[in-house]
């Protein structure tokens, strides 16, 4: 069952020869339950389309249905109470400074008519939730970054949302921490069954904790699938650009002088191979060398873990002599391993 349905959302600023279309047709379902991921570079529309779906931002065209309900058809009181069923953080955690962390949990509850001792009862319940259990004096200022998100996330579950939304809510932490809080979204989704949504540009969030992703790209969405697809397979080039990060016409850091200093037999195409979860086991490279009886030489190599799962792309340049590297190729298909040509 979908949790959220974007249907043809458009989102222009400004009119005429000023208008900017921040979102271009877009349409996703996302289930009840996931992990979904959205990314998306720099100024690719994916903050308007967050911001879209807790109607922050009113889309130009287009309907967005969380829960079932039509948010694009609600005003007043109704859009209101309909929002409360969506929680959101920040990068920049957006805490209310002169508030300790007890209070910004409150502050919700207190919004929404909760009685005080209640609502500082679901606040300590929510600050433990997070690992906060201790900290509820503590100001803002008197807190780490992690433990600023910490207290964000905890605010936004005050009112037992569905969906939570978390628009680059790791962009502003270090490695160590930004680990914690994918952590501890990928608990909280898997204990309260919440819907997440996690908009970033970085696609090591997306590989951590998402099962499905959609790229943004110029305003549409280019792409969408199962994360581990996509990390394999990416179709269109935005996806390319984020999954493969050395991809810009020719392989970053490759030239012909670098060429000129490998092993002489290795100076034909590039190739890349795609190792899914069930090979990265195998010693595939050295199967190859061993069985077609020729050396090649390894440009690029990243591995990613995925659900749990390892998954890689390898860059190699096979030997000049063509029947050669047709044999390699011919292996590789044989044994299950895809791979694609690599510019040069």
């Amino acid at each position: 069952m979908a949790m959220i349905e974007l249907q043809h959302l458009t989102k222009t600023y400004g009119s005429g020869a000023n208008a900017v279309h921040a979102l271009d047709d877009v349409s996703l379902s996302i289930e009840a339950g996931e992990v979904f991921g959205i990314i998306g570079l720099s100024g690719a529309g994916k903050s308007t389309l967050v911001r879209c779906i807790n109607l922050l931002e009113s889309p130009t065209s287009g309907r967005v249905i969380v829960d079932g309900k039509e948010m694009t058809a609600l005003k007043g009181k109704s859009l209101r109470e309909a929002r409360r069923n969506i929680g959101m953080i920040f990068q920049s955690f957006d805490l209310l400074m002169q508030r300790t962390a007890l209070g910004n949990v409150r502050f919700p509850l207190e919004l929404a008519g909760v009685d005080r001792g209640e609502a500082d009862r679901r606040a300590r319940e929510l600050l433990a939730t997070v690992g906060l259990a201790g900290r509820e004096d503590a100001y803002p200022a008197q807190l780490s970054g992690g433990m600023k998100q910490r207290v964000a996330i905890a605010r936004a579950l005050a009112s037992n949302p569905k969906v939570l939304l978390c628009d680059e809510a790791t962009s502003a932490l270090d490695p160590t921490t930004t680990e914690s809080i994918l952590e501890l979204l990928r608990d909280l989704n898997r204990q309260l069954g919440v819907t997440v949504v996690v908009i970033t540009h970085e696609m090591r969030v997306v590989e951590r904790i998402c099962s499905r992703v959609a790229i943004i790209a110029e305003s549409h969405i280019a792409e969408q699938g199962e994360v581990q697809e996509v990390f394999l397979h990416p179709k269109t080039e935005a996806a390319k650009k984020l999954v493969l990060p050395s991809r810009s016409g020719k392989l970053e850091g490759f030239s012909e002088d670098a060429g000129a200093t490998a092993v002489d037999e290795c100076r034909g195409e590039l190739i890349r191979l795609a190792f899914d979860g069930s090979s990265t086991d195998r010693p595939i490279i050295a199967d190859m060398i061993l069985s077609c009886g020729a050396p090649v030489s390894i440009i690029y190599a990243d591995t990613r873990t995925i659900e749990g799962r390892l998954y890689g792309h390898t860059v190699l340049q096979l030997p000049s002599d063509a029947a050669t590297a047709d044999k390699m190729k011919r292996w590789l298909t044989n044994q299950g391993i895809s791979y694609t040509k690599e510019a040069q």
